[in-house]
């Protein structure tokens, strides 16, 4: 999609945004107000307007037994405490980090082609995920922002309005395209940032299996906001990790070598 597709809405309700925290713990309370207008309930009206992202994510807490009971690749996946995230648009990720004792690891996302590689454990991988949409990621899970790149393999429903801690929000139900089950979130998006400000993450189910705080959004650019930091928790409510995001540089042209698969 063009930027000019991205940007094309009308200006937003002047909402203050959602309080980034579970549900469960905080106590939801409805709004009682009229039903949203059609571009509110439209989740296509709160994708982000960057193009492309560079910043720096550091792990600056992590439980490992709280990562494992959210699944088994959690524990591993934030064992690398220092990456560099990479966007573009469209629908391309690089995620680069190193540790003792992984050494570096490399992930790249190319629209449903995912490559990695950890050269210490001898792996080397390229899959196709067009199959298995929900094995997909995007800019949503890994900053809390929505993009028109997200909404090729997820859909989205509009719930009802809820606030936290007195502040409104626009909820949606996100499940993946051309599934009739499986795992889906439940998002809580701020219509005056764009910025999800919390994720919860069920599996096909309907148990939870995390939650996503997307907290202390900044202005990165004219009306671009990003979190700064992200908090994540498992089911049981225990803080399972948090990244803190650093160094933001938006819409910088980033070459598509970056992102090639070739190797």
């Amino acid at each position: 999609m063009p930027a000019s597709g991205i940007l094309s809405r009308t200006r937003k309700i002047p909402w203050l945004p959602l309080g980034a925290c579970i549900g469960l713990l905080l106590g939801w309370s409805h709004v009682a107000a009229a039903p949203p207008s059609a571009e509110a309930s439209d989740i296509a009206h709160f994708t982000t307007r960057i193009q492309d992202l560079q910043t720096s994510v550091r792990v600056t807490q992590c439980d490992p037994g709280a990562l494992e009971k959210i699944g088994p690749d959690f524990k591993q996946t934030y064992s690398i405490r220092n990456l560099t995230f990479l966007y573009k648009h469209p629908d391309k990720i690089r995620l680069e980090g190193h540790s003792p004792t992984l050494g570096t690891a490399v992930m790249i996302l190319n629209g449903a082609t995912r490559y990695f590689s950890v050269p210490r454990l001898r792996v080397k991988k390229t899959e196709d995920l067009e199959s298995t949409p929900s094995r997909r990621q995007s800019l949503l899970e890994y900053g809390g922002l929505l993009s028109a790149d997200t909404l090729r393999f997820m859909k989205g429903r509009f719930v009802r309005l809820e606030t936290v801690d007195g502040s409104p929000a626009d909820v949606f139900d996100l499940t993946y395209q051309g599934l009739a089950s499986g795992s889906h979130y439940r998002l809580w998006i701020d219509p005056r940032t764009d910025v999800t400000l919390k994720r919860a993450w069920y599996d096909r189910n309907n148990n939870l299996k995390a939650t996503f705080y997307y907290e202390q959004p900044q202005e990165v650019s004219t009306n671009v906001w990003l979190p700064s930091r992200i908090e994540v928790k498992n089911a049981e409510g225990a803080i399972a990790a948090v990244t803190t995001l650093s160094d933001v540089k938006v819409n910088q042209g980033l070459p598509d070598s970056l992102f090639s698969i070739s190797q």
